[in-house]
């Protein structure tokens, strides 16, 4: 059984560019394994929705809250060995978390017989690279001076991504000047003269690339990425506080006050903030399921789907009367003012920079006056845009 890998750093569009490779490949036996370093699984969410994926089905598995290079790996390595037998399957894929290290990963399925290591793909955020890391010259005097002063921090991880891979995706290039992805592409070669690098955008690449193309040659990918890594034990390398990386959760059923929750991002948010998502809701547009999607400088809000607790009101008149009565059923035990609506929000970054934007958004949820207030039908300044984009 053949395995794709695919890698990347915090906010690369891993999930975008599995969830278009699944809709493209609806009908092939293939079997996917999604990683989320928060419990909240965000990303497992987002890959089951309309994809005929699921554990009950035997063809999904998430494994969330920790790295499955790091403390979930023995849990990965127990999905490699109870899939290992079946023959309903004929290839894996594999979403690893942006703070994962690929060569963990590469270990356990070449360990195994019954596998065959076929593409590993990292992907690189080009408005990311070009922005924070001037197009990979602070990434390359960052890898110097980690290697003189001794340690290791995020540049070390997001350059043996790019390393252990046979083919890099430079995304979101729709968003990065195109005079500077030449440069953005030689200093990627430097990093691993080994693989092939394509642009792409919203995920948009052909599956036969990366179900069918070249395998990865793990030898020289072993090569090259050990002399990066130099003598870190394997420990170390799996885990993401190796790279000064950690995270933290919100969870919360008031509501967000959209103007603080706008000024919050757009005017406080710290550059050690390399990821934050989730599921939210804003006072003001209370019958919309939100799905939060930061990296790095950029930000995204997009329509997921409609809350039960506005459903069962059915505004839109299209709900037959034993549908609403099966929602009140299914809201009979949620909160009494805010039905089943919840902000599940996780921020991924260094220590400082995550604690100050957790601290920003308590601070960013409605006071309990501003709830009356919306509570009696009052409304809300809004700067978000009023249409947004529905989730494919």
């Amino acid at each position: 059984m053949r395995v794709t890998l695919i890698s990347g750093f915090l906010g690369s569009g891993k999930t975008t560019l599995l969830r278009r490779l699944l809709r493209q490949c609806r009908g092939q036996r293939l079997g996917v394994i999604v990683n989320d370093m928060s419990s909240l699984d965000v990303d497992g969410d987002l890959v089951r929705s309309g994809q005929r994926l699921s554990e009950s089905t035997g063809n999904f598995i998430s494994l969330a809250a920790g790295s499955i290079s790091g403390s979930q790996r023995q849990a990965f390595a127990r999905v490699l060995d109870d899939w290992s037998p079946r023959r309903d399957l004929d290839h894996i894929l594999v979403e690893t978390s942006g703070s994962s290290h690929p060569w963990p990963l590469i270990e356990e399925i070449n360990h195994r017989s019954t596998y065959t290591m076929g593409c590993v793909v990292t992907l690189i955020d080009a408005r990311a690279f070009a922005e924070d890391q001037d197009g990979g010259v602070l990434l390359h005097q960052s890898l110097i001076h980690n290697k003189e002063i001794g340690r290791r921090t995020e540049a070390n991880l997001m350059a043996e991504q790019i390393q252990c891979s046979n083919l890099l995706l430079l995304t979101k290039t729709d968003r990065t000047p195109p005079e500077a992805l030449p440069g953005m592409m030689e200093c990627l070669k430097r990093l691993n003269p080994l693989a092939a690098i394509h642009p792409v955008t919203h995920g948009d690449i052909s599956p036969a690339l990366l179900l069918e193309g070249p395998c990865c040659k793990v030898d020289e990918v072993c090569r090259l990425a050990l002399a990066g890594m130099g003598s870190i034990g394997q420990e170390a390398l799996g885990e993401s506080s190796s790279y000064g990386i950690g995270s933290a959760e919100l969870t919360d059923p008031r509501p967000f006050h959209p103007q603080r929750l706008w000024d919050l991002f757009h005017l406080q948010l710290g550059q050690g903030v390399h990821r934050s998502k989730g599921f939210i809701w804003l006072a003001s547009r209370d019958e919309q399921v939100l799905l939060w999607n930061q990296a790095a400088g950029s930000m995204g809000l997009e329509l997921l789907a409609y809350w039960k607790a506005a459903l069962v009101k059915d505004p839109l008149g299209k709900l037959l009367p034993e549908e609403i009565a099966h929602l009140q059923l299914q809201l009979k035990k949620a909160d009494p003012r805010f039905g089943d609506r919840l902000n599940e929000m996780t921020v991924i970054g260094t220590d400082r920079d995550r604690n100050a934007l957790m601290d920003g958004l308590r601070q960013c949820l409605c006071t309990e006056p501003e709830v009356r207030h919306w509570q009696r039908g009052g409304t809300f300044e809004d700067p978000w845009p009023q249409i947004l984009r529905p989730i494919p």
